[in-house]
């Protein structure tokens, strides 16, 4: 299998996923500083529904008001940990293993019918 189809593969499979755990994990795993993740600088993808920034300028804002945007953020940063700390050692080493294979072209790969017929399995249980 040459890259590109590697890659169009890759992302059907990811676009297919509503697990949002394994999506989190994923999304660790490119965003990881190892050498193989990718910096969201890099990405070309517009998030849909999202502001980049806050336009703080458009209206004055009570102290209260400005408080509640802080922990709000503050509080996104924690869930964000969260997730991280959820993972065990041995699930990190897994995913950092899987990813190495994955760049030498290792390891187990399916086809979409193949996940969504394990998917529907699952579902069945």
């Amino acid at each position: 299998m040459d890259l590109k189809s590697l890659k169009l593969e890759l992302l059907e499979r990811i676009s297919l996923l509503e697990d949002e755990v394994r999506l989190l994990a994923l999304k660790r795993l490119l965003d990881a500083p190892r050498g193989y993740g990718i910096p969201n600088d890099h990405l070309t993808v517009v998030k849909e529904g999202e502001e980049p920034y806050l336009k703080l300028e458009d209206r004055n804002y009570s102290a209260e008001e400005v408080r509640q945007i802080v922990e709000d953020i503050l509080q996104a940063r924690r869930n964000e940990n969260a997730f991280a700390s959820s993972l065990s050692p041995e699930e990190w080493g897994a995913l950092d293993r899987e990813g190495e294979e994955a760049e030498r072209g290792q390891g187990t790969f399916h086809t979409v019918e193949e996940v969504m017929a394990h998917l529907r399995k699952d579902l069945e249980k």
